[in-house]
């Protein structure tokens, strides 16, 4: 048991260490251009494929870094009247964006942007 905890205290390490990196490389790069950049990889192909080997459609491991790190460095907020739902959910504020996770029988992420609340991603 001991070893268990200690291998999750090294990962979350490894976790913070990358996002203190990623703190710095935003200091001189643009978040909305990643973002997009990220986002615009998940085409119909990309979704094909997932189906094809037999899951839903999933974030790829670095847009799933981004929407970590948004969860982690962003703001938890009240979810605003258009995301409210019956489930539980957060909703996380993070440069101009909404990140937010609604739990069920799974989960559901999806980003929105701040300015019109439109759904950027699923």
């Amino acid at each position: 048991m001991k070893k268990y905890f200690e291998n999750l205290a090294r990962i979350e390490g490894i976790k913070a260490g990358r996002f203190d990196k990623f703190d710095k490389w935003l200091e001189d790069n643009d978040f909305d251009k990643l973002l997009y950049r990220l986002i615009l990889e998940h085409d119909d192909e990309y979704i094909d494929n997932c189906y094809h080997k037999g899951c839903e459609p999933y974030m790829n491991n670095k847009l799933q870094f981004v929407f970590d790190y948004a969860i982690d460095r962003g703001k938890q907020v009240e979810p605003p009247k258009e995301l409210r739902c019956d489930f539980p959910q957060a909703v996380h504020e993070f440069r101009g964006y909404y990140f937010e996770v609604v739990w069920g029988q799974g989960s559901i992420t999806a980003i929105y942007n701040k300015d019109d609340m439109k759904r950027i991603f699923w």
